[in-house]
């Protein structure tokens, strides 16, 4: 498990090794409670659920101290052209067996194609457009 280190009010990466290096007269078990962390500005560090939407990536946001723990959340921020039509063309892709001369395509399945296709001529493209929806 990951462990920071509150310096000068900023987390730094730390681990048990160099915390039992730091405090090499005392005997821990072999896991360090909190109890013997916390005291001396260390702290485990929980992330919080990496959030998934269409269209978004989600970056690591700055931690925060709550209770015994470092916890790191996470920001949804656009994806760039790049990333995309890098997304556009896997869910195109994605869906292209329904383009088989043995497959009767749906016409929910030719408009969400066709939607993915123009995606990249949204006004806004590519940080405020509006994702097709999959038809089941």
């Amino acid at each position: 498990m990951e462990l920071v280190k509150i310096i000068d009010g900023n987390p730094v990466p730390y681990t048990e090794a160099a915390f039992r290096a730091d405090n090499k007269h005392t005997a821990y078990g072999p896991v360090v409670s909190s109890r013997h962390l916390n005291p001396q500005g260390v702290y485990r560090v929980r992330y919080e659920p990496k959030p998934e939407q269409l269209g978004m990536k989600a970056v690591e946001a700055a931690g925060s101290l709550q209770g015994n723990e470092w916890v790191v959340g996470w920001n949804l921020v656009p994806l760039d052209e790049t990333e995309a039509r890098d997304l556009r063309d896997k869910l195109l892709a994605a869906t292209d067996w329904t383009a088989n001369s043995d497959v009767v395509m749906s016409d929910e399945m030719r408009a969400y194609r066709q939607a993915l296709r123009d995606l990249p001529q949204q006004a806004g493209f590519p940080q405020s457009v509006v994702w097709p929806t999959k038809p089941e």
